[in-house]
C-alpha cells in the first residue's frame, strides 16, 4: 500500500464510509437545526458548532495547502462561535463540510508520492509538515468530532 492509497483510505473512512466505527457525515445526518444547536451544559458546545469548527480547520489546511499561512491564534478566535437559524441554515453547514471535504479529496487524488511528501505550512510560526502527515492529521480530527457528535446526540436521544 502506497502512502497516498493510505491517505485516501483514510479520508474516506474518517468522514464518509462506515467501517467499525461511523464516520463523520454519517455520524450528522438526520439531525435538524435544533438538534444540531442544542449543548448538553452552557459550558459545552453543540453539534453545530463542532461542524463549523471542522470546517474552520479544515479551510486552514486549504489555505496552507495553497501557501496561505494561517494564523493559529486568528483561527482559535474565529472557532466556537454561538450558532442560530433553521433548518436551511444547518444544512448549508452541512453543506459546506460536505464541499470542503469533497475539495480536498478530490485534490489529494490527483497528486503523487512526492506531492504528499512535499512539506507545507502548518500555522505561522510552527515548522512545516509533509502534506500527507497535515491531511492525515485533519481526517483523524474528523473522526474525533464524530464521536463527540454521536455522544452529543446519545444524549439527546436522536
Amino acid at each position: 500500500m502506497t502512502v497516498k492509497e493510505l491517505l485516501l483510505d483514510h479520508l474516506e473512512v474518517t468522514f464518509e464510509k462506515e467501517t467499525w466505527q461511523p464516520p463523520l457525515s454519517m455520524a450528522m445526518e438526520g439531525l435538524n437545526a435544533s438538534q444540531a444547536a442544542w449543548k448538553p451544559s452552557p459550558a459545552r458546545h453543540s453539534i453545530w458548532q463542532i461542524v463549523r469548527h471542522v470546517i474552520l480547520w479544515k479551510r486552514g489546511v486549504l489555505d496552507a495547502w495553497e501557501v496561505k499561512v494561517q494564523d493559529e491564534t486568528r483561527l482559535e478566535r474565529a472557532d466556537w462561535r454561538e450558532v442560530s437559524g433553521d433548518d436551511v441554515a444547518w444544512q448549508a453547514d452541512a453543506r459546506s463540510l460536505h464541499e470542503i471535504t469533497e475539495q480536498i479529496k478530490r485534490r489529494a487524488q490527483a497528486l503523487d508520492e512526492a506531492a504528499l511528501a512535499r512539506p507545507i505550512a502548518t500555522y505561522t510560526g510552527y515548522p512545516d509538515q509533509p502534506l500527507a502527515i497535515r491531511l492525515m492529521r485533519m481526517a483523524t480530527h474528523d473522526i474525533y468530532h464524530a464521536g463527540q457528535i454521536r455522544y452529543i446526540r446519545a444524549l439527546q436521544g436522536v
